[in-house]
């Protein structure tokens, strides 16, 4: 399969696309543009974008199809063994997941515009872009000479691509692995104004991305690419992606406002984080991805809730926050959860399986609740009762390291039933009822969350929405505070504990 892309030069925001489809053999084929992107489960339309539709031959003649989806469509090719399709694709859209193209610059995320040949989706793809070679590309495929190769279309659609004039790129070695293997390399790409302090990045940078190396045991690629656009307005925005992230945040101008570094910090974190969970780490709902219709799972928040609980709190064990930085950002995830009445009336599993009807919308007041905030809130209160419970020996990192070395590393999807076996074996003790009033309820975050905060030594203020380490704590709660706030990767070189037995 192969692409070539060009930038449009009479119409800005148009980009030139021509599929070239080689070794028919049917006397028709069909045609996909995704219907949405991993990362953001709800449907996208992205054919509402495409333009100057054409069908051919090699030989430039035109062949007859039928748009049978609103982004599918069935070409008649008998006695026809290449097809190419050729189209222009509006790319106007400057946020993490969507694609943007302007004067020096493309930034393409293929999901959103490249079509693939159903019953074909294995083949390798090749991609050449049609640029001047003074263009630098920033992009997880491997390439040269503006060429991008990808092994299968799952691979393709996963790899956004920065192509420009003027960027900055920064790379750094990590240890993948405790023991020392092998460095991996972390790459930081700047599409726009740079950071102007890079050595605190790559040293914050380094100890999160240490601190989550610590929980998994391994860093699953050897490059990892960090595509950052730095706009002049204010914006925030990642997508997850297999061995990469972009981020699209501003404005430019506030790289030396504390907030502004932290909120960049933070989103990075759990852009990362993402690497192990949801990117290896997937529910069997969404294994393989299905583009044609919505993929529903109720397990949004282990795949966004867990990971922007982690997110956050490593920056905290990392030394990359102290304690009243990351209380700041707890107190401001709390401080949505306790101003959303949807808590009220709908289910955290539900709210998740609903995300492809109206989850990233504000919607109907009242009607659902966050993925993200519950299930970051969620993911708080399991942590600190596998902690109690276990002494301090063990805590949700175990979980999530099992889910990881059992599931993902043998190309297994996970079901809740799976995840809630893990906690009650970690744990040692029943999670039905934290199942069925926190995951599955609705109305009871009040009480866990009072208990959650007694259990670690903290007092927690639904009113004054804030969190308060308490001055006197028992022996208990400070083994249990410790062992929430220490650092993974000092304490898994002290005493490994994540073996793959456990």
């Amino acid at each position: 399969m192969n692409y070539t892309i060009a930038i449009n030069q009479n119409e800005p925001h148009f980009l030139n696309l021509v599929f070239t489809i080689p070794n028919i053999h049917q006397n028709s084929i069909v045609v996909q543009l995704p219907s949405w992107r991993p990362g953001r489960y709800e449907l996208q339309n992205y054919a509402k974008n495409i333009r100057s539709l054409s069908i051919t031959d090699e030989q430039g003649n035109h062949l007859p199809y039928q748009k049978i989806t609103k982004d599918r469509w069935e070409i008649q090719t008998a006695n026809i063994r290449k097809v190419l399709i050729s189209y222009e694709y509006y790319a106007n859209q400057y946020d993490a997941g969507a694609s943007y193209v302007l004067n020096e610059m493309m930034y393409v995320n293929p999901v959103n515009c490249l079509l693939y040949v159903e019953g074909r989706i294995d083949e390798s793809y090749e991609v050449k872009l049609e640029l001047p070679e003074t263009y630098t590309i920033a992009c997880q495929l491997p390439h040269q000479n503006l060429t991008l190769v990808a092994q299968n279309f799952d691979q393709l659609a996963d790899s956004p691509w920065i192509a420009s004039k003027n960027m900055t790129h920064h790379v750094v070695a990590i240890k993948p692995q405790l023991n020392g293997r092998q460095e991996a390399q972390l790459h930081f790409w700047f599409q726009g104004k740079p950071c102007p302090f890079t050595n605190r990045l790559v040293d914050d940078t380094i100890r999160y991305a240490q601190e989550q190396i610590a929980i998994f045991g391994d860093f699953p690629c050897e490059n990892y690419h960090f595509l950052y656009h730095i706009l002049p307005t204010t914006f925030r925005h990642g997508v997850e992606h297999a061995d990469s992230t972009v981020i699209t945040i501003g404005p430019d101008s506030d790289w030396e406002d504390p907030d502004f570094y932290r909120s960049f910090i933070a989103i990075s974190s759990h852009e990362l984080f993402h690497l192990w969970n949801i990117k290896r780490i997937r529910p069997a709902d969404m294994l393989p991805y299905d583009f044609t219709k919505e993929n529903y799972s109720t397990l949004g928040y282990v795949y966004e809730g867990i990971t922007t609980y982690y997110g956050d709190l490593l920056l905290l064990t990392a030394g990359v926050w102290n304690w009243e930085e990351y209380k700041s950002s707890f107190e401001s995830d709390l401080k949505r959860h306790c101003t959303n009445l949807g808590r009220n009336n709908y289910s955290l599993a539900e709210s998740s399986f609903d995300t492809w009807l109206d989850g990233y919308t504000v919607g109907i007041p009242g009607r659902k609740v966050s993925i993200y905030i519950e299930g970051m809130l969620a993911a708080w209160v399991a942590d600190a009762l596998i902690i109690h419970h276990t002494n301090g020996t063990k805590s949700l990192d175990t979980v999530m390291r099992a889910l990881y070395e059992r599931f993902a590393k043998h190309g297994k999807g996970y079901t809740e039933s799976d995840y809630q076996n893990l906690l009650e074996e970690v744990s040692g003790i029943s999670f039905a009822t934290y199942f069925s009033e926190l995951i599955w309820g609705k109305g009871h975050f009040q009480k866990w969350l009072h208990q959650t905060a007694d259990l670690l030594g903290c007092t927690i203020d639904l009113e004054e929405i804030s969190l308060h380490k308490n001055e006197q704590l028992t022996e208990t709660q400070m083994r249990n505070f410790t062992k929430w706030t220490q650092s993974r990767f000092a304490a898994v070189a002290k005493n490994p504990i994540f073996d793959q037995q456990n």
